[in-house]
């Protein structure tokens, strides 16, 4: 029989255990899921960084701490110009010197466990990974302060897997490697937060805190710096200068705030008093930039700093000098360095001094005092190019004599229309070489003194092979003669300068320029073919290159200074973003003149100043002010200078335009009148440091002497006798010792309007008696003359005895007896000039009421056919030779007529008398027998001179 079993009853869980098996099961899957997201993320970054190189603690430091920093310059009392120009604006700061508030604001609103995770948030990470691995449309980042920084200093912009891998490897090894203070120092140093109150880029917390709010980072209040930080998650979208930035920046703003109080930062009521805040209000105010202010100083301030910076370098360095270095290898050193000096962070500290370069410039923008622009053409090679609306341009340095500082200068007049420092820039000086290539050296050399004479007559100059020689001419087209070289200076003649700067010869000459502080002289190795060292005239200003206002100005100090050169500077100092004083101006002078030839080069310049070309600056100088200068004046007046000084301060004016060409008739005085205004306006600035009654100080082995201007000699008694005698001063080691033997007595004739010295057999009755001086060496005349514009005979011609002797010869035989003798109405006494050739002169002889005929006068050219008589009586005359000998009488004649005293007589030569010839009897007594002979009384006969 079949029997079934009963089923057992199945047992029912409870609701707990039902609960307790789903949240198992579901943390199981969640773990798998997790730990799949976790395995899946790493093996997936681990595929993308396997080629990246681990990089080591230098280089990591170097990456995130090695920033673009923010460099400021300043003026000489270290009052802040300006930052320096850059594309970014970053200020480095310590931890403790920003608010906490701002520090809080951050932590709160960018990574909240920054004090708590490795470099990574896990959680945030792998859902920025599936996400990204899903592609999905929203990503919500995931970043920690430290990837952030990974990304902002290391990695690049672009946005990859690859790259998001990299930092999140990049951030742990970073925390590993840095403390977490470390790492959110740099944070605030390194983040962008957009755009300043200048419009400039800011990166870090301390340019974000001036750029935005114009505080420093370590001042900020509480809603400033919720500002502030909001900005980072999307800057350039909250920029607070716009309408549109700071409407957006406020939401955000709200954020960070609610975000600070819920993580305990700051109470209820600071939010609330946070909220209140007007930001608007609070923001920075607009300011120029350094740059829009101060555009050729901030410009030249980069350059400087570059240029002694790379110096610094080449004097430490064991391999290689400045001067082994070719312009252009310089030149190239200094454009890198200058990078490095706009993005390292430097404090650079100037010679500047503010109130002065203000004024100056205050100067250079008054249109007044410049010409009106101009329109003109310029040939380029073969190719006319048309300038329109030019601008006569200036350019001015201002020196400290003592030190060599750069107190102020002018770099042009519109920085918007001319982006060149005409300081800096080469320009033919003119006549403002003469100081320092001629006279100086000369004076220190020995070869020439203030006193000394210097004949400015013509100088052939050779022009090539097979050419005219070239006759360099004065201002004036004119040759003044034997002067003194403080004549010649005084009044800026060249070819005094010229044959100065030739005796003391061109490569010596030079080489004290360049050791004033000139670098523009361009030698032989330099250039082979176009050098200064070729140029007789380079004295007058015509170099290859020019000089610059600044070198030229620094050399003239070098008078002021007693002839010790300071070399000028504008940098004094240099601070790198450490603090640490990279670079400090050390004074580099050195004595190049004695202090007598300083002194005798400013005691001339005075008198240019005085009484020269420069007497412009005496008039328009306020106060009896003791002043130094010399003007400069290029061919075809292209530029025009005035380089002068005071005891305590040297400078240099230089006008003209930037593509030369004339400068209309009164811009050639106007750097005399810029010159007078800046030292006007600096006496009013400070009083105190440039007192009116500042002089010059005479040095010991000075000398004044009575000389003869003329022959630089001890003065003699032929000397005073042509009044040429002066007093002058000398260096004593060079003074004159000899007394002037150069003014002589000497007989001279006259012949075909030239003067000779007399032969020595020529009668003394036939020559003439002459005071002068000896020409120096006989002056070279062109022989066509005409093709020139000027006289070549020098003003002083009538003072100088003769270089020639008469030409004529003796032909062996007496003259001829003179022919055609008559007497015109007026009593005028003619004859038919000799043919002879050696014929010197006429005698006229007289005889009255039967008395011996007797000399009365002589003409003494050979030409001179004439003589105005007054006596009634009888006349002949007698032709004389070069030799002394006499021709027979002419034909005697009758003057019966009253001549008037005014007429113009010769001269009697003596009482001497002489018989006439036996034809000459003969014809007396030929007379007609019934001529009336009337008696005159005496005492109506006329005198004879």
């Amino acid at each position: 029989m079949h029997t079934d079993q009963p089923n057992k009853a199945k047992r029912q869980p409870s609701p707990g255990q039902v609960l307790w098996n789903v949240a198992k099961w579901s943390l199981l899957f969640l773990a798998m899921i997790l730990c799949f997201s976790v395995t899946t993320a790493t093996g997936y970054i681990a595929s993308l960084v396997k080629d990246d190189l681990i990089r080591s603690y230098d280089e990591m430091s170097r990456d995130i701490l090695t920033n673009h920093l923010t460099g400021f310059a300043y003026f000489r009392d270290q009052e802040a110009i300006g930052q320096l120009r850059a594309e970014q604006d970053r200020r480095l700061v310590k931890r403790e010197e920003v608010s906490k508030y701002l520090i809080d604001a951050i932590i709160a609103t960018e990574d909240k466990y920054f004090y708590k995770h490795p470099g990574i948030d896990p959680i945030g990470t792998s859902r920025a990974t599936l996400e990204g691995l899903r592609g999905s449309s929203i990503q919500t980042g995931g970043s920690s302060l430290t990837q952030q920084l990974i990304k902002q200093t290391i990695l690049s912009p672009t946005v990859s897997h690859e790259r998001k891998a990299k930092e999140i490897l990049l951030a742990l090894r970073l925390e590993r490697m840095f403390s977490k203070e470390e790492i959110l120092e740099a944070y605030m140093n390194e983040m962008y937060f957009g755009r300043s109150v200048n419009n400039t880029n800011i990166y870090g917390v301390q340019a974000a805190a001036r750029g935005i709010f114009g505080v420093d980072a370590k001042q900020l209040n509480i809603p400033q710096a919720a500002y502030i930080a909001g900005m980072l998650q999307a800057p350039s979208r909250y920029i607070p200068f716009e309408e549109k930035g700071l409407k957006a920046g406020l939401k955000r703003q709200k954020i960070v705030l609610k975000r600070m109080h819920e993580n305990g930062y700051i109470t209820a009521k600071e939010m609330k008093n946070a909220l209140d805040y007007d930001i608007q209000v609070n923001l920075a105010k607009n300011a120029p930039k350094a740059y829009a202010r101060y555009p050729f100083l901030m410009m030249e301030i980069e350059e400087r700093a570059a240029r002694v910076l790379v110096d610094q370098e080449l004097e430490k360095d064991p391999n290689r000098t400045k001067a082994d270095l070719s312009r252009q290898q310089y030149r190239e050193l200094v454009d890198d360095k200058r990078q490095e000096v706009l993005r390292g962070g430097y404090h650079i500290y100037t010679t500047i001094d503010r109130d002065i370069y203000e004024m100056m410039n205050r100067i250079s923008k008054n249109p007044a005092n410049f010409g009106p622009n101009r329109n003109y053409k310029v040939n380029y090679g073969s190719e006319p190019k048309q300038i329109k609306d030019a601008l006569e341009e200036v350019g001015a340095t201002l020196i400290e004599n003592k030190s060599g500082a750069i107190l102020g200068f002018i770099g042009g007049r519109d920085f918007s229309v001319q982006q060149v420092n005409h300081t800096t820039r080469p320009r033919q000086p003119g006549s403002a070489m003469k100081p320092i290539a001629a006279y100086a050296p000369a004076f220190e050399l020995g070869l020439l003194q203030p006193g000394s004479a210097i004949d400015d007559a013509p100088l052939p100059l050779d022009n090539g092979t097979n050419k005219a020689p070239h006759y360099p001419a004065n201002w004036n087209n004119k040759f003044q003669g034997l002067i003194t070289a403080r004549e010649a200076f005084k009044w800026s003649y060249n070819i005094p300068a010229i044959k100065t700067y030739l005796k003391v010869g061109i490569p010596k000459a030079l080489e004290f320029v360049e050791q004033m502080g000139v670098t523009t002289i361009i030698s032989p190795e330099d250039n082979p073919k176009t050098n200064d060292f070729q140029a007789k005239t380079g004295v007058l200003g015509g170099l290859t290159q020019g000089l610059t206002v600044e070198e030229i100005t620094n050399a003239y100090s070098v008078f002021a200074n007693q002839g010790v050169f300071q070399d000028a500077y504008l940098i004094d100092k240099i601070v790198d973003a450490n603090g640490e004083t990279i670079f400090k101006h050390r004074p580099n002078s050195k004595p190049i003149f004695s202090k007598q030839t300083a002194y005798l080069m400013t005691d001339m310049m005075r008198t240019v100043v005085q009484e020269g070309t420069g007497a412009a600056i005496q008039r328009s100088v306020k106060g009896k002010r003791d002043i130094a200068g010399k003007t400069g004046t290029t061919n075809d007046n292209h530029d025009s200078w005035f380089v002068g000084y005071t005891p305590e301060l040297t400078l240099g004016v230089w006008i003209g335009y930037d593509i030369p060409y004339r400068l209309p008739q009164a811009s050639s005085a106007r750097s005399t009148k810029i010159w007078s205004q800046v030292m006007n306006g600096l006496f009013e600035l400070d009083p105190q440091s440039y007192p009116v009654d500042s002089t010059f100080k005479q040095p010991s082995g000075i000398k004044r002497l009575s000389i003869c201007s003329n022959t630089g000699m001890l003065a003699s008694p032929l000397c005073r006798k042509t009044g040429k005698v002066v007093t002058e001063i000398f260096n004593e080691k060079y003074a004159p010792t000899k007394i002037d033997d150069k003014h002589r007595t000497a007989r001279v004739v006259i012949h075909d309007g030239k003067t000779y010295l007399a032969k020595d057999e020529t009668p003394d009755d036939m020559v003439q008696e002459k005071v002068g001086v000896q020409s120096p060496e006989p002056i070279q005349f062109p022989k066509n003359p005409e093709r020139y514009r000027m006289s070549f005979q020098p003003l002083d011609w009538e003072d100088r005895l003769p270089q020639k002797q008469d030409p004529r010869v003796d032909d062996g035989k007496p003259p001829t007896p003179p022919q055609n003798v008559v007497i015109q109405p007026q009593g005028k006494l003619e004859w038919r000039a000799n043919t002879e050739a050696d014929v010197v002169g006429y005698r006229i002889y007289h005889s009255q009421m039967g008395e011996p005929f007797a000399k009365v006068g002589v003409t003494q050219q050979a030409k001179q056919s004439a003589f105005s008589v007054k006596k009634d009586g009888l006349y002949y005359v007698t032709a004389v030779d070069v030799a002394g000998n006499e021709s027979e009488a002419s034909e005697t004649i009758a003057n019966d007529q009253t001549i008037d005293d005014n007429d113009q007589r010769a001269p009697l030569d003596s009482t001497e008398l002489t018989r006439p010839k036996k034809d000459q009897k003969k014809k007396l007594e030929k007379k007609p027998a019934n001529e009336e002979v009337k008696e005159i009384p005496d005492l109506l006969l006329p005198d004879f001179e």
